[in-house]
């Protein structure tokens, strides 16, 4: 299972981090999309993001790449307030602060790791971004460093990240972007079940 979570990571990280471009969709055009996204679980919300994504491509041109980039900002980048941050720090402090506590604790963890975390394109994002955790997730999955993977989603992804999804499927204003919060929350699931993973409360301010 975890061979295809960590399949499944980077795919993740890159739709939740980019903007969509030409040169993605084509990929996904190229390949049927519902063949190609590995079975996780048989469940309704995995499903279903697949389908919707998939219907979505089958049915896409490039005319809608306009629409698609809107909505992309409106849920993560802005203008005005983008409606699903993507760090960690702003659901777990009160004032929605960004490289609080919790993202010092985060680097802590990665330097013990001995390893460096960074956006493809060098972007100088706090390093609690959801794209950046998932690579550390994918990191430690593929490293079999165990006790590493559950301290990382207990602690650093899970408490928030299903915030994360729970607004991208509520502000979506595409089956595009809708399937991938749904596919996150899948993803979610089966990484949480699948490694035993117990989520530590938090409230979350976001």
């Amino acid at each position: 299972m975890n061979n295809a979570l960590a399949e499944i990571t980077p795919i993740l990280a890159a739709n939740m981090y980019h903007d969509p471009s030409d040169k993605m969709l084509e990929m996904y055009q190229e390949y049927d999309f519902n063949q190609c996204y590995p079975l996780l679980t048989e469940s309704k919300t995995r499903s279903e993001g697949v389908a919707l994504i998939s219907n979505y491509m089958k049915q896409y041109s490039c005319e809608q790449l306009p629409e698609l980039r809107l909505d992309f900002n409106q849920l993560f980048i802005g203008p005005g307030k983008m409606k699903v941050p993507l760090w960690g720090s702003y659901y777990l402090s009160e004032d929605n602060l960004l490289c609080g506590p919790s993202t010092q604790k985060l680097q802590a963890r990665i330097d013990a790791l001995g390893i460096a975390i960074n956006t493809i394109d060098g972007d100088n994002q706090p390093i609690d971004h959801l794209s950046l955790v998932l690579q550390l997730v994918e990191y430690t999955i593929k490293q079999n460093k165990t006790f590493e993977l559950q301290a990382v989603v207990a602690e650093h992804l899970a408490p928030w990240a299903y915030r994360v999804a729970e607004l991208t499927i509520e502000h979506a204003k595409t089956n595009f972007y809708l399937g991938w919060g749904l596919l996150l929350k899948d993803y979610l699931d089966v990484l949480v079940e699948a490694n035993g993973i117990i989520v530590k409360e938090h409230t979350l301010w976001g």
